[in-house]
C-alpha cells in the first residue's frame, strides 16, 4: 500500500468515526459521541479535534476543561480550521482572559473566520 493511499484510509476512517461522532451527539448519546470524536481528532479530522474541543468546553459527555479544550481547538486550528481559532477566542473571553481571546480573535479572522473579523471591527468601534 502506498503512503498516499494509507493517508486516503486513514482520512476516510476520521471521516467515518466523525459521521458516528455527530449520529450519536444529535442522538444525546453523549460519551459515546465524545469517543468516537476523540478517535477520529487521533487520526487528524479537524472538525472532530473541534467538536471535541467544544465537548470539553461545555462540559458534555465529558468533565470541563480548558486545558483539553484549548488542546483539542489548537489542533484544528493548526489543521486550518478558522471555527476551532474562533471559538478559542470564546473560551478565553468566558474566563476571563482577554489577552488570550484577542490573540485568538485575531488569529481566527486571519484564517478567514468573519464572525472574528466582525467582532475585532466592534471591538475597534467601541475605542474609537
Amino acid at each position: 500500500m502506498s503512503i498516499s493511499s494509507k493517508l486516503e484510509a486513514k482520512c476516510a476512517r476520521g471521516r467515518a468515526l466523525l459521521e458516528r461522532a455527530c449520529d450519536a451527539y444529535e442522538a444525546g448519546d453523549l460519551a459515546a459521541a465524545s469517543q468516537l470524536f476523540r478517535k477520529a481528532a487521533r487520526l487528524g479530522n479537524p472538525n472532530a479535534q473541534v467538536n471535541l474541543g467544544n465537548l470539553y468546553d461545555a462540559g458534555e459527555g465529558v468533565e470541563v476543561s480548558l486545558g483539553s479544550a484549548v488542546r483539542y481547538y489548537r489542533l484544528a486550528a493548526k489543521n486550518g480550521l478558522p471555527e476551532a481559532a474562533y471559538n478559542l477566542a470564546v473560551a478565553y473571553r468566558n474566563r476571563g482572559k482577554n489577552r488570550w481571546s484577542q490573540f485568538w480573535l485575531r488569529r481566527a479572522s486571519a484564517m478567514g473566520d468573519s464572525d472574528a473579523t466582525v467582532e475585532i471591527a466592534a471591538v475597534e468601534k467601541e475605542k474609537a
